[in-house]
């Protein structure tokens, strides 16, 4: 399996359409226009400093979304939004893999914690996350309060 990341792009705008909504939605994650999901990623990309959105491509095809932002909430942290893949694609190691990608990256741009959400209701993300070397934050310890979802981090 080879996994990499690429830019979101306009073309991609499409493909997210198909699967992204239901997803957002069970991840707790509302940061998207549900009618049209692509389409809203793309236009907070363009106005949004240190927002990042990368397509994760296994094996050359396009095969989840990783969206993050650097310097938040400072300037040596980062907070992962989401990672998602279809439901015919998930729990096939893409989203680790796109996550293990995305820690080097921020790490070349001098982050040294990254913050990653996990619904409250949803157990199979919290141990996603576990797996992949982040604890469990205390409420006081959050980045930002985000209805549904509790907080996990990483130090790199």
């Amino acid at each position: 399996m080879n996994i990499q990341l690429r830019q979101v792009e306009d073309g991609d705008a499409a493909w997210l359409d198909g699967w992204l909504a239901p997803v957002a939605v069970s991840v707790a994650y509302d940061d998207v226009d549900r009618s049209r999901p692509g389409a809203s990623l793309i236009e907070r990309l363009r106005r949004e400093h240190g927002l990042r959105a990368q397509i994760i491509a296994r094996d050359g095809e396009a095969a989840g979304l990783v969206v993050y932002r650097v310097g938040a909430p400072r300037p040596d942290a980062a907070i992962v939004e989401i990672i998602a893949t279809p439901a015919a694609l998930a729990r096939r190691g893409s989203g680790m893999s796109a996550a293990a990608l995305v820690e080097d990256a921020v790490r070349a741009e001098g982050v040294r914690m990254v913050y990653a959400p996990a619904p409250a209701v949803h157990g199979i993300a919290t141990y996603f996350w576990i797996r992949l070397g982040y604890r469990p934050l205390l409420r006081g310890e959050w980045p930002c309060e985000r209805a549904g979802v509790a907080w996990l981090v990483r130090e790199l």
